[in-house]
């Protein structure tokens, strides 16, 4: 990644400043003394310092999808971070150096986002635009002298570069989706006992609590499994009524316990649907026939 991002800073200086690589040089060592003193034409470098997270733009939120099993997958870019750095123009006499410098400050403000043409892979993938900061007063950099008295090396102008990009994203979890909830009602009088959870009632029994269930499934339809359908449905034996949301997933939030119920479902223009389900079930999802479909069908076989 940090290597693409190094070629394509320079192709964009290459080709927009534009800079004759034949004349100049760019490179991306270190320049400390040794490096200065090995170098025979004008060189540009480009010396990254410093890589951090940019907390300005990070994001908490987590990404949640359904895939084909009907598993939910949650995941989060890993983050954007800044890369810093350091550009210095060298050359046998100040005036080109300063030259060299302004002409490349001139062409790294004009574009605040580096241009997707000069972008190389991975770069292309980025799931953000690459934004740019340049000679900015609030980067990391706070004493230019301290910097080159760390690389042993002579006082010169710095160009501060920053370059913003984000880690790939990273999938935290996959589970499968809850469809029966158990929810478990305990009289007052309760007390622990060894980490357990005792209750007792005037007989000594220790089962006395009620228990009910939250179930939820996802009204289908059976010509176009991403089509939204609007339904009520009803569970007969309890005489309880739902509609569904905007995915068409609907809930029960107090069923009492027992091996079966009857699931009614009802919409316009679809064909009522009733269906006998086991509790608990891995599935409580209705799918349903338009009735277009059923007329359709019936035709044919008249």
């Amino acid at each position: 990644m940090i290597e693409a991002l190094d070629e394509s800073i320079k192709l964009l200086l290459v080709e927009k400043m534009p800079l004759n690589l034949t004349e100049v040089d760019v490179s991306f060592d270190v320049p400390n003394r040794e490096w200065s003193a090995s170098i025979s034409k004008p060189t540009l470098n480009i010396y990254l310092h410093d890589i951090r997270e940019n907390l300005s733009l990070k994001q908490n939120d987590w990404a949640m999808e359904r895939d084909d099993k009907g598993r939910i997958i949650r995941s989060k870019y890993g983050g954007r971070y800044d890369l810093s750095y350091l550009i210095t123009a060298w050359t046998t006499n100040v005036e080109d150096e300063h030259r060299l410098l302004w002409y490349t400050l001139a062409t790294l403000v004009r574009f605040p986002v580096l241009p997707r043409e000069v972008l190389l892979d991975p770069l292309q993938k980025q799931p953000y635009p690459l934004y740019t900061k340049v000679a900015q007063p609030d980067g990391v950099l706070r004493n230019v002298a301290d910097v080159w008295t760390a690389l042993d090396n002579q006082l010169k102008p710095v160009l501060p570069y920053v370059v913003t990009v984000a880690v790939d994203s990273t999938v935290i979890s996959i589970s499968s989706e809850v469809r029966s909830k158990f929810l478990r009602f305990l009289p007052p009088e309760m007390f622990l006992s060894d980490g357990e959870v005792v209750v007792s009632n005037a007989n000594g029994s220790t089962n006395n609590y009620s228990e009910h269930l939250q179930i939820g499934g996802r009204i289908i339809d059976a010509t176009d499994k991403n089509k939204v359908v609007r339904a009520e449905v009803v569970l007969l034996e309890q005489g309880l009524n739902v509609k569904t949301d905007a995915q068409s997933r609907f809930n029960f939030n107090a069923v009492v316990q027992r091996p079966k119920y009857t699931f009614l479902a009802i919409a316009p223009g679809y064909v009522t649907v009733r269906k006998v389900i086991d509790l608990p079930s891995q599935s409580y999802d209705l799918e349903m026939q338009p009735e277009t479909e059923r007329a359709g069908t019936q035709n044919q076989n008249n």
